[in-house]
């Protein structure tokens, strides 16, 4: 089942025509089980590779509770074919600029990975998704102009032409350092700063900040804002994180910098 998940998903990575029905009906002269739980199983499939921050096949929404067998079988296609930890087509569109259900609250504070099971653990440390996404500048670069399109609609639907004008790519324009990437507006002409941060995995995956990042957010915090994109390649959504950072996130020390004394 899980092999076939994966060829679905392939055939949709490439904008291939495939039908889930046809497959579905398949699998049933295989597996030997009920077309609900079959589907059931390939969101399960789903579950797994949100957890590693890797697009999953639309339709098949991620549903939680899996086995470990379920995540082995995982573990051993993305082993095959490691392309599928990356998301394809970056530059395409993941949503409607005018669709209402992009800006979402931010999940609530809790200890979701009590959720996990070891297994899960285990794979997500063997294929990081906080390191992947950050070292995937095109994801990246496509996150941040997603939300500069998104700042600028959202300005001219409030009736403010003038500051949707003036929402500025930093991170493009000007270079990085700034700490922040984007520079929009409230519709009353509050200025935002906004730091993008973005994944095709859960709301929940992981990202790194840069000390700078951290120091700027400290230092302008009633304008400075994490945009945090998620389900890129998934109806991309995204919430807002403002400081202090500490009190929304969990915060650990992974680097330092050092020098000789």
């Amino acid at each position: 089942m899980v092999d076939s998940y994966f060829q679905m998903l392939a055939l949709e990575r490439a904008g291939a025509a495939y039908s889930k029905a046809q497959n579905r009906r398949q699998l049933l002269t295989i597996v030997h089980r009920s077309e609900g739980s079959i589907e059931r199983k390939l969101q399960n499939i789903s579950a797994v590779l949100d957890r590693l921050g890797a697009q999953w096949i639309n339709g098949y929404k991620p549903l939680a509770h899996y086995q470990d067998a379920l995540v082995a079988a995982v573990e051993r296609n993305v082993r095959h074919t490691p392309d599928f930890l990356y998301p394809a087509n970056i530059d395409t569109q993941p949503l409607t600029m005018s669709d209402d259900g992009v800006f979402v609250a931010p999940p609530p504070v809790e200890d979701i990975d009590k959720t996990l099971t070891p297994a899960v653990r285990r794979l997500v440390g063997k294929f990081d998704p906080a390191e992947r996404d950050a070292r995937n500048r095109q994801l990246g670069k496509a996150g941040e102009r997603f939300v500069v399109t998104f700042e600028q609609d959202r300005l001219r639907r409030a009736g403010r032409e003038d500051l949707a004008s003036s929402v500025r790519w930093v991170s493009d324009l000007d270079g990085d350092g700034y700490g922040y990437d984007v520079r929009s507006f409230e519709a009353d002409g509050q200025e935002r700063l906004l730091e993008v941060k973005t994944t095709c995995g859960h709301e929940r995956t992981a990202f790194w900040l840069t000390r700078r990042e951290v120091d700027v957010a400290a230092e302008r915090s009633d304008k400075y804002r994490i945009r945090r994109v998620f389900h890129f390649h998934n109806r991309a959504q995204m919430f807002e994180i403002a400081p202090p950072l500490d009190g929304a996130l969990l915060m650990t020390p992974t680097t330092y910098f050092a020098e000789p004394r």
